[in-house]
């Protein structure tokens, strides 16, 4: 591997890792908020519209809330019973009275994912969420309703395998200026032509997170093994990454046969955000393909 190939894929966990810190207040003005959709506060802030008898539950990363699946919510909610919330301790949720962990987030999940009366969900998750919803489909509660995963720039190993002389630099910079760091790492993950109001607000919402509660879960994302979640979960597993951030496919269908992975061309980490168009048709085709396996695998069961 060359030495630009190496220092690349380091700047990459770097920014990466950022994403790992936040919790955050968005003015009235947020600007991707639809009328699709109703949002209210309950012990989580909680975006939805129940339509459709398939539930599709967006778990946002370190760096996001709810409202930043906006226009996944407004696109999928005229087929499919649609949910987003921010995460416990996050945004306008409940702050998590556990230590906090991907464990400790899928937990707070569990009540809410029980409530949804659909009995099949599929969960997207942006980088950290896609630990957390792997976590969130092995409980109790998944096994019975989740059938589908789809991790957007997640997932790459079943493990991080940043370098720990660049981890410990990393933490150091988050924790003597937390903010400044985590806002110029973050707008540093948009492209160049990305609209300068979106990755300002994105950049800005990171910058306000609680930092201890976001280096508690960064240690605990560093330390992470999903490799015995990843090999119980029976449900379809989709991998969504950029073409700089390829998954180690091999390594993962090692350990469960499900998993698929597919390239969304060379937009940077928040794809979602950047180019909706693009990842909202991807995503409309790779449900329905993942919708017309389940049905056809239970007819061939009742044969």
């Amino acid at each position: 591997m060359s030495i630009k190939t190496t220092l690349a894929i380091c700047l990459n966990w770097i920014c990466f890792l950022v994403l790992l810190s936040h919790a955050f207040i968005l003015s009235a003005e947020e600007p991707l908020k639809q009328e699709s959709y109703s949002c209210s506060v309950q012990q989580l802030f909680i975006c939805q519209e129940e339509t459709g008898e398939v539930a599709l539950v967006f778990i946002h990363g370190w760096g996001g809330r709810a409202l930043f699946w906006a226009s996944q919510l407004d696109y999928f909610s005229s087929e499919y019973a649609v949910y987003a919330m921010d995460l416990p301790g996050h945004g306008d949720s409940q702050m998590v009275k556990a230590e906090p962990s991907i464990s400790s987030m899928a937990v707070g999940l569990q009540a809410f994912v029980k409530q949804i009366e659909a009995d099949h969900i599929v969960v997207i998750g942006h980088d950290i969420g896609g630990y957390i919803a792997l976590s969130l489909a092995v409980s109790e509660v998944g096994k019975q309703k989740i059938k589908a995963i789809y991790a957007v720039e997640s997932m790459v190993d079943t493990k991080v395998s940043m370098p720990k002389k660049q981890y410990r630099r990393v933490l150091k910079s988050l924790r003597n200026n937390f903010k400044g760091t985590a806002r110029q790492m973050t707008r540093d993950l948009f492209s160049a032509g990305s609209e300068a109001e979106m990755i300002n607000w994105v950049a800005d919402s990171v910058a306000e997170t609680d930092a201890e509660l976001s280096l508690g879960l960064l240690n605990d994302f560093m330390n992470m093994d999903m490799s015995a979640a990843l090999s119980v979960f029976q449900g379809d597993l989709f991998i969504l990454n950029t073409e700089y951030n390829p998954p180690r496919v091999d390594l993962l269908k090692r350990l469960n046969s499900n998993v698929r992975a597919e390239s969304v061309g060379w937009s940077e980490h928040f794809i979602f955000l950047e180019d909706s168009m693009l990842f909202n048709k991807v995503m409309e085709r790779l449900i329905k393909t993942h919708l017309k396996s389940s049905r056809d695998n239970r007819k061939h069961e009742r044969l």
